[in-house]
């Protein structure tokens, strides 16, 4: 009679065969994980990770990973965290960048000066996924760009507070600011302009775009002496004025609040190389908070073209002032009648 453990005796010779397939197995495995170790993680080529300094001041740190960048073109890159420093240069093909614009701060701490002031000629230099902020509530810019031509300058998905104004580029080619929000949190007392573009004087750029961006708080939203400057979604609230040009400028679907009491857009004359140029307004979508336009002169005004958001509504009370699609000197309301010279005299 067989006992229950006579049932599970293994044969010696099953056990060194066994045996041998186990160490031909760990030769195999020995084998392989010399020819391809196993990786070590890498950095990106391209790519500067920001370490917090042990001081509270991380200028150097900041400016030493964008000079180093500079040199081939990449990104610095910054970790959730807040990065205080006293003033940085912008250059060319670096991509400032950080892991989310609600997580990453960079504060000057200051009372006077610019957050970020670009090199000569920065071209392609870009700001992304990060706040910049200042604690010393400067009355500069948050980035300025004065020196030189700026080519492909982006800004995106950025918030810029607590400086007095918000971004400057004086000689603008194909230049475009998206998803940011600019300004204040305190709504008492707006001061200061939320983008600007071009000095006024001799340089005003072309090709510029802003778009889905909030303006908050501030004397004017955006300033722009751009030929070709498209302006698309705007948000602007307790503000004097929205958007002032002296350029050539078309505003898709614009958003005002009542607090924007100067002009929701201002249509002014231009002011760059003598003034050679006209000026005008392209508005589409306009009308569902009042009709806050002001033009420099009647140049300005016959140069202008309003197409509101909707022609459900009466032509208005004031018969100097009628509502309807606005082409210059010329209004059609709804009812298709026609408010012009030789029809009805609109206000010069």
């Amino acid at each position: 009679m067989k006992t229950r453990s006579d049932h599970f005796t293994v044969p010696r010779k099953w056990l060194r065969h066994g045996l041998l397939l186990v160490l031909v197995f760990a030769a195999i495995i020995s084998l392989v994980a010399a020819r391809y170790p196993t990786p070590e993680p890498v950095g990106i080529s391209g790519w500067v990770v920001v370490e917090k300094s042990a001081t509270d001041d991380d200028t150097a740190t900041i400016q030493a990973a964008i000079d180093l960048v500079a040199r081939t073109g990449g990104v610095v890159f910054f970790p959730a965290g807040v990065y205080r420093h006293t003033g940085l240069t912008g250059r060319a093909n670096v991509h400032l960048k950080g892991v989310h614009v609600a997580s990453v701060k960079l504060d000057y701490t200051l009372p006077t000066g610019d957050g970020i002031t670009l090199a000569p000629d920065p071209d392609n230099f870009m700001v992304s996924d990060l706040t910049l902020s200042s604690s010393g509530r400067t009355s500069g810019w948050g980035i300025r760009a004065e020196a030189g031509t700026q080519r492909s300058v982006r800004i995106e998905r950025a918030t810029i507070g607590g400086f007095q104004n918000g971004i400057f580029v004086s000689n603008a080619l194909c230049v475009s600011v998206r998803q940011c929000r600019i300004g204040h949190t305190y709504p008492n007392d707006p001061k200061g302009i939320g983008l600007k573009f071009g000095n006024g004087q001799d340089m005003g750029g072309n090709g510029v775009t802003i778009e889905d961006c909030y303006f908050s708080s501030l004397d004017k939203g955006v300033v722009t002496y751009a030929q070709a400057c498209l302006i698309s979604r705007p948000i602007i609230e307790l503000c004097h004025t929205g958007i002032e040009t002296h350029g050539t400028t078309s505003i898709v679907a614009p958003w005002y609040d009542g607090t924007t009491d100067v002009a929701h857009v201002s249509v002014q004359p231009n002011t760059v190389g003598g003034g050679s140029s006209g000026t005008g307004a392209l508005l589409l979508g306009y009308g569902s908070s009042g009709w806050n336009v002001k033009y420099g002169s009647k140049s300005e005004r016959n140069r202008s073209l309003i197409v509101p958001e909707r022609l459900d509504f009466s032509p208005g009370e004031d018969a100097a002032q009628p509502r309807g699609v606005t082409l210059g000197q010329v209004v059609i309301d709804r009812n298709g009648v026609i408010h012009a010279r030789d029809f009805k005299k609109l206000p010069d």
